[in-house]
């Protein structure tokens, strides 16, 4: 790929509840780190590790400090997916290379988080970059995150480990207005070899992982007898991730140990509807794109 990115880095789910979501997720078969908090901000977050990307479950601790913007998406949008980082080894030479190209980055941002371990406190440090809304995601849901002390997200084996069996973010499937009209855009930023359109869907891939973008009337090309609410949020609409895992079948006998409904689809993946997962469409899948 263009412009020293690596691949998918995270995803965040925004949630009400961060402790109820904790425990729903746990159900849902994974292993979630330490509970962290944003440095000078009213979140937290409990992560889920994979060996090169994770997810991010993000609520709401201190309603008298900032959100940075999360109180008004669950006000407007519930529960649900709220944005995707991509990866950068060289955050420096991405920026000036993605301005370089036009496609308008912001300066680089630093950020830190509390990461609450029973030792004692310790301090991730992270560089973003901001990527503007001609990505067909909202302001400020499609950034770059480069990990300047990776060792401290990644410490404990054992985040790695999940009883779903799950490995990595296989694809996010975002519903937009037009996903044609976004093709220039992603070929300008990650090489036009990682970008494919059909007449239904534009799939980007970054690394192993996919975003795939789809308008609101196919989306039952992808998800195959989902019920889609006459209510859903103005676009784009973060609907769906799919993670890979080791085994279906177990995975499926973990969700039904834990009292957690899923189905079985005919494409070949296990669905937990919005309701068992926080307001994301969850589907789990043991054959990866290739």
């Amino acid at each position: 790929m263009l412009h020293n990115l690596k691949g998918i880095d995270h995803a965040l789910i925004g949630v009400e509840d961060l402790e109820e979501a904790r425990s729903q997720y746990e159900k849902l078969g994974f292993t979630l780190t330490p509970r962290g908090s944003h440095i000078g901000w009213g979140t937290a977050n409990y992560c889920i590790m994979f060996d090169e990307d994770y997810i991010e479950i993000l609520g709401i601790v201190d309603p008298s400090l900032e959100t940075n913007g999360l109180d008004t998406a669950l006000e407007e949008r519930g529960e649900g997916l709220l944005g995707l980082a991509l990866a950068s080894d060289e955050p420096e030479e991405t920026q000036q290379s993605l301005a370089e190209a036009g496609l308008e980055p912001s300066d680089i941002l630093l950020l830190k988080r509390k990461l609450e371990l029973p030792e004692g406190d310790v301090l991730p440090e992270f560089k973003l970059i901001r990527l503007t809304s001609s990505a067909g995601f909202s302001a400020k849901n499609l950034f770059i995150c480069h990990h300047m002390t990776p060792e401290l997200v990644r410490q404990e084996t054992d985040w790695l480990s999940h009883a779903n069996g799950a490995k990595f973010i296989n694809s996010i499937v975002v519903v937009v207005d037009d996903p044609d009209a976004l093709a220039e855009y992603y070929q300008r930023l990650c090489g036009s070899i990682n970008v494919t359109q059909t007449d239904n869907t534009l799939t980007v891939r970054f690394g192993r992982g996919s975003i795939i973008f789809v308008n609101d009337r196919d989306i039952d090309l992808l998800f195959p007898g989902l019920t889609i609410s006459d209510e859903m949020p103005p676009l784009p609409h973060l609907i769906a991730m799919t993670i890979v895992v080791d085994n279906l079948q177990e995975t499926e006998n973990t969700l039904t140990k834990n009292g957690i409904k899923s189905q079985k689809i005919a494409t070949g993946t296990l669905r937990v509807n919005p309701p068992e997962a926080n307001g994301l469409l969850l589907e789990f899948t043991d054959r990866p794109a290739s």
